[in-house]
């Protein structure tokens, strides 16, 4: 760079304009010394010009001289204080250097002299979304695609932005637009595919997914996501081979390693797959928690992305997962101790929290219209607001009206988007008493923060029914029906027992009655309706159906196809093999239902004659719907919890007679309903008069007040009543 005592070469122009034009062109061309010759040159011309002082700003900005930059912008902002491109380059250099305050004051104050610039828009977006301030930050970057139709950079933010707000449908339709401006933009290919297995269209996540990595085949990030989206279609030898091409690429990628040894299928062919996938996953455990000190040289922040996991396919093996998720507990705070350390450290109780309202936080990524909000609800409307003030988290990233109602019912309800160690941190901050996850297990994000300490007391409970592992997780709520005698031993948590079944569940409202033939169904048949999701039916289901089939040649077993459709085709292969091997004729005995909406869902229980629950894995929402619509519901309880939510329901209402003691007593129980008119018509008359007495009962709502309160005060916690069905 050329300082004022040096001369100016013979030949050079001399008028200021035309040296500026000059520098404009040679920094175009990256030419940055020469740029900053002539820019110098021109000031020395006439040092009174703001535009002049900005482009030797922009040279030293680009050779990484941040502090020299900074110093040319402000020299600009003195001789035009109302200049836009100044501000928002001294703007640039702030957030840069993380000075985010200072980034959005400049670049608002671009935006007052210089409304109309769409740059200007989507770099406050991002610092207001770097700020946490995503609401904000989405106004900025809509007014940047407004002012710039054609600004890719901005829809790709925009869609983060949606994403971040559960808009997902919006933040699909701005990647693709993005994809329309430029065709090759990886950022949009890769956002659009994490869009689509959000929404669960892994198919066609798959395709944009592969269309990213032709585009940047040594993308570990879109690797990561391609194996995801082959692991969730059931396409696991090609999951397994993304994924260990990710670990030729970064040997020590966190993301890819646990997906490469821990993998599991939503569908199991047999029974023997069964035992050989868990047998893999045991040794894929041993060699993860076996190389934990080569992640800890990773990043904190890729870490956290890292853990971004969960195993939520391992209970539906229907064994004693226990000591595999205190193994995989343990190395999950390991991680977390070194990239987010203060998070794990212990909290004590408020000393002031007999002297007000208790704090209790509930954190959930199904706060909507499912089985979870369904179920767990009435634990948010419901609790005494003369006792408890109550905070929602919601972290997932569907909302709707039940969304709306957790919303209304809380004292403060928060959408929490980001990563795991923001959310925590956002929690953290509201000093909790007391901190509940209704589901661990379902959902990546939430198994992560349940392993921190965000409250002084952390409870969990059976929205996803098995332990957390967690040794920061202190207690496990359940019911009391549903749970065996030694129900303690598959908890590392303390075990809280509460009455009936556990909630306060409102009786659905059934809809008008419909025809079978509006659903396709067969009228003359007998209907035994399998309404769970395809991957909580075990293998060892398949004979014990075969056999209801083969003693009622007028029946037919009626499922629900599952989202994906590859995780219904590898289901219905199975169901065609058992079938084969026992070489029994295929006459229409499988119906296979589209999903639908809750209303229809309804009408085919009330169409149908008996529900077959499922082995190791049973019905709760989908066995309170049936017996809502007085459908008889056959059972056989099994080992743990997850495998006795039927049973306690059935048991609460006296209908033993539907709860088989093995498998030729389930046979003889479902046999008899589809064939014994009388019979059947008996239980369904005993359903309709008894199923009051597990809808609609606050008495576990009551016990868990009295648990809050009891556990803050140190006191003893009593026991549920020998009477759980009040």
């Amino acid at each position: 760079m050329q300082n004022e005592n040096q001369s100016i070469p013979i030949g050079t122009p001399t008028h200021p304009e035309v040296l500026y034009q000059l520098g404009l062109k040679t920094f175009s061309s990256k030419n940055f010394e020469q740029a900053a010759n002539y820019f110098n040159q021109a000031i020395q011309a006439d040092s009174k010009q703001p535009h002049y002082w900005l482009a030797l700003g922009l040279v030293s900005q680009a050779q990484g001289k941040f502090d020299e930059a900074a110093g040319y912008f402000c020299k600009a902002l003195e001789l035009n204080p109302n200049f836009a491109r100044a501000y928002y380059q001294l703007g640039t250099l702030y957030q840069i250097k993380g000075s985010l305050h200072e980034a959005a004051a400049n670049f608002s104050l671009a935006l007052k002299f210089l409304p109309d610039f769409p740059q200007a828009w989507n770099n406050l977006g991002s610092v207001l979304n770097l700020q946490g301030k995503i609401d904000e930050a989405t106004v900025a970057f809509c007014e940047a695609v407004r002012l710039k139709p054609d600004y890719v950079l901005a829809y790709n933010n925009l869609g983060s932005a949606y994403q971040s707000q559960a808009r997902i449908c919006e933040a699909e339709s701005c990647y693709r637009k993005s994809i329309e401006l430029q065709p090759d933009n990886i950022y949009a290919h890769f956002g659009l595919g994490h869009a689509l297995m959000v929404q669960w269209k892994m198919e066609e996540a798959e395709k944009v997914l592969r269309r990213a990595l032709f585009l940047d085949p040594g993308n570990i990030p879109v690797l990561n996501n391609l194996a995801y989206s082959l692991k969730e279609q059931s396409k696991h030898v090609e999951a397994a081979s993304v994924y260990q091409h990710a670990l030729s690429l970064k040997p020590n990628g966190l993301k890819a390693f646990i997906g490469a040894h821990l993998m599991l299928p939503a569908i199991y062919s047999n029974a023997i797959e069964l035992f050989a996938v868990r047998k893999r996953y045991t040794e894929g455990l041993k060699t993860l928690r076996g190389n934990t000190e080569n992640f800890l040289e990773i990043e904190s922040k890729e870490l956290l992305s890292g853990l971004n996991w969960t195993n939520f396919y391992l209970a539906y093996q229907g064994q004693d997962d226990k000591s595999m998720q205190v193994e995989y507990a343990h190395f999950v705070a390991d991680i977390l101790r070194v990239a987010a350390p203060d998070l794990m450290q212990p909290l004590k109780q408020d000393p002031t929290v007999s002297q007000r309202r208790l704090r209790i936080g509930f954190l959930s990524s199904f706060m909507r219209d499912c089985t979870v909000g369904s179920y767990f609800k009435s634990w948010v409307t419901s609790l005494d607001r003369g006792m408890f003030e109550i905070y929602c988290y919601h972290i997932g990233h569907i909302q709707d009206q039940v969304t709306q109602e957790f919303a209304h019912a809380s004292d403060c309800y928060k959408h929490l988007a980001g990563d795991v160690e923001h959310v925590g941190r956002q929690i953290k901050k509201d000093q909790l008493d007391i901190l509940i996850y209704p589901e661990v297990g379902m959902d990546q994000g939430a198994f992560v923060l349940a392993a921190m300490r965000l409250a002084p007391i952390q409870c969990a409970a059976w929205g996803h029914p098995v332990t957390t592992g967690h040794a920061n997780m202190d207690y496990f709520f359940s019911s009391a029906l549903m749970e065996p005698e030694n129900a303690q031993a598959h908890y590392s948590e303390q075990l809280i027992l509460l009455e009936g079944i556990g909630t306060c569940y409102l009786k659905p409202v059934l809809p008008s009655p419909a025809k079978r033939s509006d659903f396709s169904l067969p009228e003359e048949r007998v209907l035994y309706l399998c309404p769970q999701s395809l991957y909580k039916i075990h293998p060892d289901n398949d004979r014990l159906m075969l056999e209801i089939l083969a003693r009622n040649k007028n029946a037919v077993l009626v499922f629900f196809q599952a989202t994906d459709m590859s995780i219904t085709r590898a289901f219905m292969k199975r169901l065609g093999n058992v079938f084969d091997e026992s070489r029994m004729e295929k006459s229409g005995q499988i119906k296979m239902l589209p999903r639908m909406a809750h209303e229809n869902y309804l009408r085919v229980n009330m169409l149908c004659d008996v529900m077959l629950d499922t082995l190791h894995w049973s019905g709760g929402n989908t066995t309170l719907d049936a017996l809502a619509c007085g459908l008889p519901v056959v059972t056989m309880p099994g080992e743990f919890m997850r495998g006795r939510q039927s049973y306690g329901m059935l048991k609460c209402m006296g209908l033993n007679e539907l709860i088989a003691h093995d498998d030729k007593d389930y046979v003889e129980i479902a046999t008899r309903l589809g064939t014994d008119s009388a019979w059947h018509q008996q239980v369904v008359q005993h359903i309709n008069t008894s199923s009051d007495v597990i809808f609609a009962v606050e008495t576990p709502l009551r016990q868990m007040e009295q648990f809050f309160a009891a556990a803050l005060n140190a006191r003893p916690l009593s026991s549920p009543s020998d009477n759980n069905c009040n």
